[in-house]
């Protein structure tokens, strides 16, 4: 999964500010890495280079909004929909994401999805090269394997009501000082 193509998937819920970002894609994808939120703002500084995304204005208490333009909207759907490789953490992230956000963009995922997972006609199981012995083998058989488990993952996805941006303000950093006890 791209950090850049996650944000702009979230974007089509409409305008929000980077640290609402970063926490959307993190409870919509269950990242297995964490995310650094400067990682964050510096993919939204290059979004905005490439015209994907705007200034939207700002939150009552000033931080920036960032919404798509037409080209972000349009790469946001292709990615929602079009996956382009068969890789096992791409396609988890990406579907959870597109679980999460409306719209009838989930089907077309899983499809193309179960298009590159499926296994291709006129293909061998034999080891192609016989020097590479059980090593070869046993990469080919840990292949078939993870391509079943892929296509029986996409079989059994739960029904999911999408939800929309969150707009509580997520707490970060430390707790302010309370005036009527300052530390001693």
């Amino acid at each position: 999964m791209t950090l850049r193509h996650s944000l702009l998937a979230v974007l089509t819920l409409g305008p929000a500010y980077g640290y609402q970002l970063h926490a959307e894609v993190v409870e919509r994808t269950r990242r297995d890495a964490p995310l650094n939120v400067g990682q964050v703002y510096s993919t939204l500084d290059r979004l905005r280079r490439d015209a994907l995304i705007e200034d939207a204005g700002s939150t009552p208490d000033n931080l920036p909004l960032y919404q798509l333009t037409d080209a972000g909207a349009i790469e946001a759907r292709m990615y929602l929909t079009e996956p382009d490789l068969a890789d096992w953490h791409d396609m988890v992230e990406r579907v959870l994401l597109a679980i999460s956000l409306p719209g009838n963009h989930l089907p077309t995922l899983i499809a193309n999805f179960r298009t590159l997972w499926a296994p291709r006609r006129g293909t061998s199981d034999e080891v192609v090269d016989p020097t590479g012995g059980a090593s070869q083998a046993a990469a080919q058989h840990a292949a078939r394997l993870l391509q079943s488990a892929a296509l029986a993952w996409l079989d059994s996805l739960p029904d999911i009501d999408p939800w929309p941006l969150r707009t509580d303000r997520r707490r970060r950093g430390r707790r302010a000082v309370d005036a009527a006890h300052p530390p001693a």
